[in-house]
């Protein structure tokens, strides 16, 4: 019933639209009724009776009829369709803020595709039930009312013959639909897992033709798809099942009062007109009958995939804004990890008591093995994830204190995988300051060495780049990087290890933007390789969570420890 209700607040908005529709779906049942009148007509008035008059009164009244039934059938597709449009819009539009608005917890714990399947493929299978679920529930419901009517009108027996036979041929759909909204709950979750295995072929496309594995995640991907034909297999089957017991039931009922009604009207009981209309009410009975076996099974798809659409924007983010938050306009002193502790849900301590004062202007340098917790100590400053013990402070605020939109405005970020949109070398550069001009776009690109390139592109500012920036080398995704760090003119840097997978050439013009893009700010540089942290004022050396060692590069380098035996390794 929550559901229900929910689904309920999204139409209210077009309540107005959607009684409309349902005069339209009224007026189509009433005319569908009123047919049994010429149909009894026609053959009481017209073919036995032999009246003239009759045959002109029906023979206008049946296009009418008809051009009437056929408006208030264009009005309730037209309107349905522009409720369910703008409610489906909406769920949509919802499902992107929420996602856009969720911690970098839940990025970690669900893949891309599992959540495209929801946006995508569960959205569908709402809108395909908003759209057709209310003209079979509502329409053939009014329908089925307005027939009885007739029958009872025709023969109150015989239609009270019917209205318990055909109710017996509905309770079949009750065990249906437990069966069909299992099915299609397992069928949806399954295409999530191919549209995983989609994504992942198509982004490690050269990978996967680098090491001929390409009958290998063919097979991977048969195996998923095997499985979503099995579940939509045992959906089918149960649909399947649903309107060959539904006909047969109905034909019983149909067929009884043949066989009774046929009688009286041999026996002269009542007219042959008005058996004839009796059937034929009895008949357009069935049909809305047999509709509501086909509707249950879009009501079940659509419930399975609203429960995974509700599952998301009932999703909380992990990192919010205290009630008290308050806004940092400028950083001025000092960064403070004080007795910081922190670990991931799945993990052990990542971070172990870690103390460390960074005064502004200062460029530290993280090093240490892998999964020793360096790139932790970036994602808590942003903010990603909250310590579990301790506080880090910026101008002695505690950052869970902050508003995020002002922290992270504090914050430029260089990461090691360059994340570029499928959009303009402008859009990309301007990312963080939507505001800037082509002037400020040009200056940032110049300082970054970018604009040397740039400038032999096509389009030049305006060329599109591709996905992820593929159409660029990845020194040039880099420069790019740097670029839009620069245009954001953070006071607090992060760089993620930024040259790692630059060639030479790429590397020297890499490390002049970063250093025309560290001037005048606190940097803190996370590296592996040594050589880029030599003119750091601090070297600060980790190992499983804990700061070991700390200090400038000369320092470091004459004391025997791990960073000695990386210097001296890395020169090997």
């Amino acid at each position: 019933m929550n559901i229900y209700t929910r689904l309920i607040m999204y139409l209210k908005p077009h309540k107005k639209r959607f009684a409309l529709a349902m005069l339209c779906m009224a007026i189509f049942s009433a005319l569908t009724g009123a047919t049994m009148w010429l149909i009894k007509n026609i053959f009481d008035k017209i073919f036995i009776a032999r009246d003239m008059h009759m045959l002109y009164i029906v023979t206008l009244i049946i296009p009418v009829f008809f051009l009437i039934k056929g408006i208030a059938g264009y009005g309730q597709n037209y309107l349905l369709s522009y409720i369910t449009q703008n409610v489906v819009r909406k769920i949509r539009n919802e499902l992107y803020e929420k996602l856009i608005g969720l911690s970098h917890v839940f990025y970690v714990n669900n893949s891309t595709a599992r959540l495209m399947a929801r946006v995508t493929n569960d959205v569908m299978a709402l809108q395909n039930a908003l759209f057709r679920v209310p003209p079979s529930i509502i329409r053939d419901g009014l329908t089925v009312i307005v027939m009885i009517g007739v029958l009872f009108y025709l023969h109150w027996k015989f239609a009270f013959i019917a209205l318990v036979m055909f109710p017996l041929a509905s309770l079949p759909l009750i065990q249906f639909a437990r069966k069909m909204r299992s099915a299609s709950r397992e069928g949806q979750k399954q295409m999530g897992e191919v549209y995983a295995s989609l994504q992942e072929t198509l982004s490690g496309f050269s990978i996967i033709k680098a090491f001929m594995q390409e009958e290998t995640e063919i097979g991977r991907f048969h195996k998923e798809n095997d499985k979503y034909y099995e579940t939509q297999q045992r959906f089918i089957r149960v649909d399947a099942r649903s309107s060959p017991i539904m006909e047969f039931m109905g034909s019983l009922a149909v067929a009884f009062i043949l066989w009774y009604g046929g009688k009286d009207v041999i026996n002269g009981v009542w007219t042959s007109g008005s058996f004839v209309a009796f059937l034929t009410a009895a008949f357009s009975l069935y049909q809305p009958i047999k509709n509501f076996s086909q509707t249950n099974s879009l009501i079940q798809q659509a419930l399975a995939g609203t429960e995974r659409i509700f599952e998301i924007l009932d999703e909380k983010p992990s990192i919010v804004d205290r009630a008290s938050a308050v806004s940092l306009q400028q950083f001025k002193h000092t960064i403070v990890y004080n007795d910081v502790s922190f670990h991931y849900p799945e993990k052990v301590n990542v971070l172990l008591h870690i103390s460390l004062a960074i005064k502004a202007g200062d460029i530290v340098a993280f090093v240490g093995p892998s999964g020793s917790g360096k790139t932790s100590m970036a994602n808590l400053l942003l903010r990603f994830y909250d310590v579990n013990e301790g506080t880090i402070t910026i101008d002695g605020v505690d950052i869970r204190d902050v508003h995020l939109q002002s922290l992270r405005s504090l914050i430029g970020i260089v990461p090691q995988e360059t994340v570029l949109f499928n959009e303009t070398v402008k859009y990309n550069i301007a990312y963080g300051m939507r505001s800037a001009t082509d002037a400020e776009i040009i200056a940032a690109a110049t300082a970054a060495n970018a604009h040397q390139f740039i400038s032999r592109m096509p389009q030049g500012y305006d060329t599109m780049i591709g996905e992820r920036g593929m159409k660029l080398s990845g020194g040039e995704r880099q420069r790019l990087s740097i670029a839009r760090a620069i245009l954001k003119n953070p006071p607090i840097l992060i760089l993620d290890e930024a040259t790692s997978a630059l060639d030479a050439e790429s590397e020297q013009l890499v490390q002049s933007a970063i250093e025309n893009l560290m001037v005048n700010r606190t940097v803190l540089m996370i590296a592996h390789r040594l050589a880029t942290v030599r003119k750091a004022d601090r070297i600060i050396v980790l190992d499983r969570g804990q700061i070991i060692e700390q200090g400038t590069h000369k320092d470091l380098v004459g004391q025997e420890g791990i960073y000695s035996r990386l210097h001296n390794l890395q020169l090997l």
